[in-house]
């Protein structure tokens, strides 16, 4: 999906040469007809990921428990860093945005060597030892919140780097972990926050498409299944910005809504003498379909719809919601 929009993250030389995911797992209920292990019949596992900069999304693999079910790290680990450079070419270095569910900070070090960086949220019962402060540049816009940037050692001897950061609309504080070195930490901050993106491909995917179910049990099957989805959600991301560039037609709804939302954010930035961090402040792009594009969508394919006379009906449920 390169080369369909301006990359979002191309303005920041630091990442010219990483493709950046953010990736996750997800569960859907079992299929009817799914083995069952002591009486029940445990959910259907897939590992996701989402391009940070075509938001092209990938499937990493189903999962494939022993038992139960597969924990993250142990299908991550499964995978290998083959798996998860999905397909990068030689010289070219990949960055996974994980929740913690991801955390193995000896299995990071080896993906490290192959090109392979992750940035996660620090466990409460974290072990890490600080070693020592890393500069960085307090006047660069995009570290506004940072608070600390450091070297830290884990207790199974890797050195890692631990970037503090302060949210300036509610005060929160959240500590990052990642092997990403060469990086501002306001940066490595920003990429966290957009992980939320795969969530929101989550919920679009159950409550707007209405996979919330294994269609088997099988591995080919369920495979396929997925490849289906990444396929969907591909399109209509295709889609909706072909409309955008020929057409002109874009979610008014949603951009005005972020618009106000991210001037609301930055009253409260102000109010309290900070300033906000352009990195939140400038970057805005849809994360998921509305139900009404997407009902729009369905109504063309059942019925035989001209270009033009679909263009037209759906320019004016762009503009607002239907009353």
């Amino acid at each position: 999906m390169a080369g369909t929009t301006a990359d979002p993250l191309s303005a920041h030389s630091e990442l010219e040469d990483f493709d950046i995911y953010a990736s996750d797992g997800h569960y859907e209920a079992a299929c009817s007809h799914a083995d069952k292990i002591d009486g029940k019949a445990y959910a259907a596992g897939y590992f996701y990921a989402v391009s940070l900069r075509t938001h092209g999304l990938a499937l990493l693999d189903i999962a494939r428990p022993k038992r139960k079910r597969e924990h993250d790290i142990t299908a991550l680990k499964r995978l290998g860093s083959t798996q998860l450079r999905l397909g990068a070419p030689k010289g070219r270095k990949v960055i996974h945005v994980y929740d913690p569910a991801a955390i193995d900070y000896a299995e990071w070090l080896k993906w490290k060597a192959k090109g392979v960086y992750v940035i996660s949220r620090e466990k409460e019962n974290s072990k890490a030892t600080k070693i020592g402060d890393i500069p960085w540049d307090h006047t660069d816009a995009r570290n506004a919140g940072v608070l600390e940037d450091e070297y830290v050692g884990s207790f199974s001897g890797v050195l890692l780097r631990r970037v503090i950061y302060r949210d300036p609309v509610t005060s929160k504080v959240y500590s990052f972990m990642t092997t990403l070195m060469a990086v501002p930490p306001g940066l490595i901050a920003f990429l966290y926050k957009l992980r939320w993106d795969i969530e929101k491909i989550f919920d679009e995917k159950k409550n707007k498409l209405e996979e919330k179910k294994s269609w088997a049990k099988g591995p080919v099957s369920q495979s396929q299944q997925a490849g289906f989805i990444c396929l969907a959600h591909n399109l209509l991301v295709l889609f909706e910005r072909c409309l955008k560039i020929h057409e002109g037609i874009c979610d008014e709804k949603v951009t005005s809504k972020q618009r106000k939302r991210l001037a609301e954010a930055e009253e409260i930035i102000r109010a309290k003498g900070l300033q906000p961090n352009p990195l939140v402040q400038n970057y805005a792009r849809a994360t998921e379909r509305s139900m009404q594009f997407i009902r729009w969508i369905r109504h063309c394919l059942q019925i035989p719809t001209s270009w033009r006379d679909g263009t037209d009906a759906l320019r004016p449920l762009m503009e607002k919601y239907i009353q």
